[in-house]
């Protein structure tokens, strides 16, 4: 009778460590989808045209000063605006604006613009907007960029839930009972 060798790597759910090391790209991502995130849309004005994308890599750094940070990929169309002291604005989208959010996760973004024709690009009925400078911006490993900037101002939006993503599709909490 003859032996196997045992397999000392855990694999559950058939995802599988990427060249022996690690894990493969395709099971980091269903790994992350089980991280429930609220759904935000970047934007800078740059003239007269603005340029934004959805973003679901946000999150708070500091409380003083105010500062987050958000991970974009090296093809998001707002990188190339967003340089050490660039102004942009985080919009944090209410329920409701999946169909935004949609519009945006896509390079060439089709229908009514959301956006105010001057100022700050806030998105209109957002749940909160934060106005940011950036204060640097990081290249990682992988070709991806991570953008840390100083909150300048907050602005209340018109939502009192946020749109969330999980999973790998929208959704909300669910009402308060």
């Amino acid at each position: 009778m003859s032996r196997r060798p045992i397999d000392a790597g855990i694999h559950p759910h058939g995802r599988e460590a990427h060249g022996g090391e690690g894990v493969s790209p395709d099971a980091w991502r269903d790994a992350l989808s089980r991280w429930c995130s609220t759904v935000t849309i970047v934007a800078v004005r740059d003239g007269t045209d603005i340029h934004a994308t959805t973003v679901t890599s946000f999150f708070p750094v500091s409380a003083d000063p105010p500062l987050v940070a958000l991970s974009l990929g090296p093809s998001a169309q707002v990188l190339p605006w967003l340089k050490p002291g660039a102004r942009f604005v985080v919009s944090l989208l209410s329920e409701g604006q999946g169909r935004i959010a949609s519009d945006h996760a896509d390079a060439f973004p089709v229908g009514p613009s959301p956006f105010p024709d001057d100022g700050d690009p806030l998105v209109a009925g957002a749940l909160e907007a934060l106005v940011c400078t950036v204060d640097a911006v990081h290249e990682t490993g992988g070709g991806a960029r991570i953008v840390v900037a100083r909150v300048v101002a907050t602005r209340d939006g018109a939502g009192d839930r946020p749109l969330l993503y999980y999973r790998r599709a929208y959704g909300t909490l669910a009402a308060e009972g």
